[in-house]
């Protein structure tokens, strides 16, 4: 098995939140070829899976390490396993969906996210709107 569970959030999955996902390290011929965050929601198991590297055995041994994610989702009792790209520039990928079909993902579909800063600069942004000067 290459798929070793790591106490410590890989620097590659950094922007991600404390306290709900496991850090998994994915590893070929004694090297990482990339890290996996796992977490449960609901009935699924949301997969974000970084790659450092790609070739034969890579991809290889990311269908050895899928047989492995599918084993711990049913121990889990998840129904299936959800697999999740996040693109801060919000660029949509269409390779996700070509890399997912040579794994045996299926079902496709498209999130898109919006977010909302609710900190000072939200203030200062109304205030100019309204024609005010800095508050």
């Amino acid at each position: 098995m290459s798929v070793r569970e790591t106490t410590g959030k890989p620097e590659a999955l950094a922007h991600f939140p404390d306290g709900r996902y496991r850090w998994l390290a994915l590893h070929c011929q004694g090297e990482p070829y990339g890290w996996a965050a796992i977490a449960e929601s609901g009935r699924d198991l949301e997969l974000h899976l970084t790659l450092r590297r790609w070739g034969p055995s890579v991809r290889r041994h990311v269908r050895e390490d899928l047989e492995w994610l599918k084993a711990e989702a049913l121990r889990l009792g998840k129904e299936r396993i959800l697999g999740v790209r996040i693109d801060g520039e919000g660029r949509f990928s269409p390779e996700l969906f070509r890399f997912a079909r040579l794994f045996g993902f299926g079902e496709r579909m498209v999130l898109q996210t919006v977010a909302l800063d609710l900190g000072g600069r939200q203030k200062d942004d109304q205030s100019a709107c309204r024609g005010e000067e800095g508050v």
